[in-house]
């Protein structure tokens, strides 16, 4: 027994020198406090095989070797404990227990060392075991001795604790790297107990250490990581959102995750169809000989489309013989979907589906760059489309135009493509041939009766325009076909134009009057023309100031071209600005050579009271000119009148304050004539004459203008007629009652000059 203890010790001593030589090989986690353990564990087996091995006649010899060996154990429990602490992350919060712990082992040690002059730690006898015939050293302790185990005991104890504190805390694949250590521990330990408690001739607990030194170097270093990687590595494939179909060398799947079981779905064998999948990949990628291949793939799952993206990877062994490969797959279809839905944003109108423009100009480029047969663009637009908003709501309005785009949607063929402009203008690009405007017209009226069932009418313009030169922007071809449509707005019997070149033409008129507007109006191009106005004694008492546009190169241009081009460009308010200057200027003129008796009357446009502070522009005009306020007539068209009823009304009582008259021009015209006349504090009524062209109802027309006449009289305003062309009309209308005529009976529009050489 003694020889078989020996020889175990020994050759534990030899596999611990061993783990250590290994050990130190390579860079592992906790290797320093592991190989000092080690060391400290062949110091300590060393020492106590020294110890036996000390002949009885060696006495001296022997208390130095077991004081070295219960000095080591000291230390042994020290590298134990600072093991467990690097082990499990779990140390003290300061450095003062453990330089506490290092100082009571270095007095420890020293007592041991010394012990063997002193013995007063421990003593030894030379025994001989009786039936053995085993000579051995009996060690008698004394009671200092129980001191140094409880120490022992007590940092042996930390270290449990620590292990066990670990175990307890840790999630379940991490158990066994603190239990499997901890077990061992406690078992040496009890062991240790058991030992001592036995009275033996040995310490077998000594090989013990030396196997636990052996096993903590094989479980801390090896077993304990690796396995705890395959558990890792199992628990983050199986979770893993990333899905994932594992083969052997032969093709045969052998695992399969979560992830890819949903993926694929569980109606099937899904290693059957993860094998079908293998197939197919090498089906496609036999010539590839890449070790990693990617893919994007998209199928079916239960209905749902899924979008994936695979990666082919195989492994090899260090001769280049295959071991396996598995393919992954990241599932993609919520990131497709939300690109494909911002695309869908990009390129479409989100209320109505149609395409958006930047989307329609594409694809409209496309399709006329591959045509073989004539195109055309169609545009759409609903006149007064915001009364429906004003008046049904906004729902209402949406939803008439969703029923629209719904309409092309189903009407659309092959090679066309349809958008939403912005709000209720739309436009389609198809082939000529596919173009059928009663079908058009009778699908939008039905859309119309259909979505606003009302007596409330609305009107559906189209514009066409049949494109001769494919490579001719986008956009100019859609406001050829808007330009169309403009021609026709206001107009009830016309509700399809095609656009014609003279369209055009009007345009770049108008581009020519804006462009030479301000040059013109700084050089004085613009001249005031008077036209008389007849009392019904036959006298002149005054004019109304007409714009003329005197071009040094082309001429007299006409007023019908350049004044509807500065209303709608915003700009009209300029000349009216300078015509009400040469007015007054004009007056002051005649008040100083004695013509007090003359008046001219002005234009105040509509766009007028939304670009100026009309009361303000002839407050400024009475301080720089001195002329009568009562021979400056103001006249304001009734559809003036109409459009800002609150704001103008304001305007007309600032003017009357200023002390000027007021004409309402163009009676008769509007809608709301007699309305208006309660509300309004006017001067002068100005009849239309719309009353005097020809007609034939003669007889009523006659009635009415006796009438509007008449009911002016009673209000108190004089009434002036204008488009007098012939004698009929006006002694017709002297036997009526009217005050003053205008028109090319008497005289046409003619300059200032001419005005006074023949009135003045």
């Amino acid at each position: 027994m003694f020889y078989s203890l020996v020889s175990l010790l020994i050759l534990l001593i030899v596999l611990m020198i061993v783990c250590v030589i290994v050990a130190n090989r390579k860079v592992l986690k906790n290797r320093k406090r592991v190989v000092q353990l080690i060391w400290v564990a062949v110091i300590t087996a060393t020492c106590y095989t020294a110890f036996i091995l000390t002949p009885a006649d060696r006495y001296g010899l022997a208390c130095f070797a077991g004081g070295l060996y219960f000095l080591a154990t000291d230390w042994l429990v020290v590298y134990l404990m600072l093991f467990a602490a690097a082990y499990t992350k779990v140390s003290p919060p300061s450095k003062v227990p453990r330089r506490i712990i290092g100082l009571l082992a270095v007095i420890d040690s020293v007592s041991f060392v010394i012990n063997a002059f002193t013995h007063h730690m421990f003593d030894l006898k030379a025994m001989t075991a009786p039936g053995w015939g085993i000579r051995y050293w009996d060690v008698r302790f004394t009671p200092l001795h129980y001191v140094h185990r409880f120490f022992v005991y007590s940092l042996v104890l930390y270290s449990l604790c620590i292990f066990f504190y670990r175990f307890v805390k840790s999630p379940s694949i991490y158990k066994s790297k603190y239990g499997s250590i901890l077990l061992q521990v406690t078992a040496v330990v009890g062991i240790n107990i058991l030992c001592s408690a036995a009275n033996l001739y040995y310490d077998y607990s000594v090989a013990l250490y030396a196997s636990l030194a052996i096993s903590i170097c094989y479980l801390a270093l090896y077993a304990s990581p690796r396995k705890l990687l395959e558990k890792i590595h199992s628990t983050i494939i199986g979770d893993s959102v990333i899905g994932l179909f594992a083969y052997d060398n032969n093709g045969n799947c052998v695992g399969v995750n979560r992830a890819a079981e949903d993926l694929f779905g569980a109606e099937e064998d899904i290693y059957a169809a993860a094998e079908r999948f293998l197939a197919d990949w090498m089906k496609e990628f036999q010539e590839n000989t890449d070790n990693v291949i990617g893919s994007e793939r998209t199928f079916d799952n239960k209905g749902n489309k899924v979008y994936i993206y695979a990666t082919y990877q195989k492994f090899s062994d260090g001769k280049g013989r295959l071991l396996g490969s598995c393919i992954q797959f990241e599932n993609r279809t919520e990131v497709v979907k939300k690109i494909k839905a911002q695309q869908y944003k990009a390129t479409h109108d989100m209320l109505t589906g149609l395409l958006n423009r930047n989307a329609f100009e594409e694809e409209a480029s496309e399709i006329l760059a591959k045509a073989s047969v004539p195109y055309c663009m169609v545009c759409s637009n609903i006149k007064d489309f915001k009364l429906v908003n004003e008046l049904y709501g906004a729902e209402a309005g949406d939803r008439l135009l969703k029923a629209q785009a719904e309409m092309m949607r189903a009407s659309a063929e092959e090679g066309s493509v349809s958008a939403r402009i912005y709000a209720d203008k739309f436009c389609t690009l198809l082939p000529k041939s596919s173009f059928d405007e009663k079908v058009f017209l009778d699908n939008m009226n039905r859309i119309l009766s259909d979505c606003l069932e009302t007596t409330f009418r609305l009107h559906y313009y189209i514009g066409v325009y049949d494109i001769t030169d494919v490579n001719e922007p986008v956009w100019t071809m859609y406001d050829k076909a808007m330009l169309a449509i403009e021609a026709v707005q206001g107009n009830y019997d016309q509700f399809v134009c095609y656009y014609r070149e003279e369209l055009l033409q009007h345009i770049m008129k108008e581009k020519e009057v804006l462009g030479e507007f301000d040059r013109a109006l700084e050089e004085g191009q613009f001249c005031m023309f008077l036209q008389p106005q007849i009392a019904n004694d036959g006298r002149v008492v005054g004019a109304e100031a007409l714009v003329r546009w005197l071009h040094p190169e082309k001429g007299m241009v006409s007023p019908g071209v350049f004044i509807p081009t500065l209303e709608k460009a915003g700009l009209i308010q300029k000349v009216d600005l300078y015509m009400w200057e040469c007015a007054a200027k004009k007056l002051e003129e005649w008040k100083r050579g004695g013509r007090e008796d003359l008046f001219i009357s002005v234009n105040i446009s509509r766009k007028d009271f939304f670009y100026l502070d009309v009361c303000e522009a002839f407050r400024t005009l009475q301080e720089k000119y001195d002329f009568d306020n009562k021979k400056l007539k103001l006249e304001i068209t009734e559809s003036a009148l109409m459009e800002n009823v609150r704001e103008v009304l304001r305007t007309v009582d600032g003017l009357h304050e200023l002390g000027y008259d007021i004409e309402i021009d163009d009676f008769g015209s509007g809608y709301s004539s007699l309305g208006m006349l309660k509300d309004i504090n006017a001067d002068i009524l100005k009849i239309d004459m719309i009353f005097l062209q020809e007609t034939k109802n003669v007889r009523r027309s006659g009635t009415i203008l006796k009438n509007i006449i008449s009911m002016s009289k009673e209000l108190g305003m004089p009434v002036i007629t204008e488009g007098v062309e012939t004698r009929e009309q006006m002694e017709f209308l002297t036997s009526a009652g009217c005050d003053m005529f205008q028109g090319y009976y008497f005289a046409k529009p003619m300059s200032v000059e001419d005005f006074e050489r023949g009135y003045c």
